[in-house]
């Protein structure tokens, strides 16, 4: 199996943290088109000014390797397009994101039995260089990020990351420094029961104290599942329902409360297709 990309070694834990927690009101459809197209249409509605926001974005393959990930209009007029080609040469896989302002960005994946290594470049500006590489040996992987900032062809800044993750049966470990070693982070998941998984992250940074979050998903049936999460910046607490219809259509309910009890969030996303 080849390895991941090295943002996303430790996705599968952070995802537990991170998703299904969105304090918005979304609705996502999902339409097949001709020619293998997919158009996907986002309304967001803003609470504030009690608006409705859409957002279409149309999907692409082509039997040649080609793919447009992504045709994407927004209310406001404004464009993104993203795309990929494969096959170019074995394991390598060559994407571009790009808008209608400021942003074009082209970047690879190359995948290899010993590792995954990925690189980005600003086109547009030429002001960012990326690379990250990721590989490891049974149950350890060990990878490492740079991001090279540029002014008028010269270094004006630079971040440096580092990570370990350690996956056994129901378990996952994995720690990562970043910013030059002045951020550091560990984050665990463990599959307690068939029906439970807990997780759980802790960061320290030098400009702040330590922080940590707790989460656990539990799997009442094939079709929902609730979340809960608590974390210590700010005492806030954090819990959603996610429900399957037939169909393919599902809706996820939020909830986010602080511990003063002072405020709270909501949020419910629909998606169809």
């Amino acid at each position: 199996m080849p390895f991941s990309v090295f943002k996303d070694f430790d996705k599968n834990a952070a995802d537990i943290i991170e998703e299904d927690f969105d304090s918005k009101f979304t609705l996502k459809v999902k339409s097949a088109g001709p020619f293998a197209t997919t158009l996907t249409t986002t309304t967001t509605l803003d609470t504030k000014d009690t608006k409705l926001s859409p957002k279409m974005s149309l999907k692409w393959p082509h039997e040649s390797g080609f793919t447009l990930e992504k045709f994407e209009s927004s209310a406001d007029g404004k464009l993104a397009v993203e795309t990929s080609l494969v096959g170019a040469a074995p394991g390598l896989k060559l994407e571009f994101k790009g808008n209608d302002s400021n942003k074009s960005d082209l970047s690879f994946t190359y995948t290899a039995p010993a590792a995954t290594v990925t690189g980005e470049f600003d086109l547009v500006n030429l002001s960012s260089v990326k690379a990250s590489v990721h590989g490891g040996n049974g149950p350890v992987t060990v990878g490492a990020s740079a991001d090279v900032k540029l002014a008028k062809s010269t270094l004006e800044s630079y971040n440096l990351g580092v990570g370990l993750g350690y996956t056994v049966p129901k378990v996952f470990v994995g720690v990562r420094a970043d910013k030059n070693f002045s951020a550091y982070s560990a984050l665990f998941s463990y599959n307690a029961a068939d029906r439970v998984t807990l997780a759980g992250k802790v960061t320290y940074c030098q400009k702040n104290k330590a922080q940590a979050v707790l989460a656990t998903v539990y799997k009442c049936n094939a079709d929902t599942s609730i979340k809960v999460k608590a974390n210590t910046n700010g005492g806030v607490f954090s819990a959603s329902v996610k429900q399957s219809f037939p169909g393919k259509f599902s809706v996820v309910g939020s909830a986010e409360i602080p511990s003063q009890l002072n405020s709270a969030k909501f949020g419910l996303n629909a998606t169809l297709g």
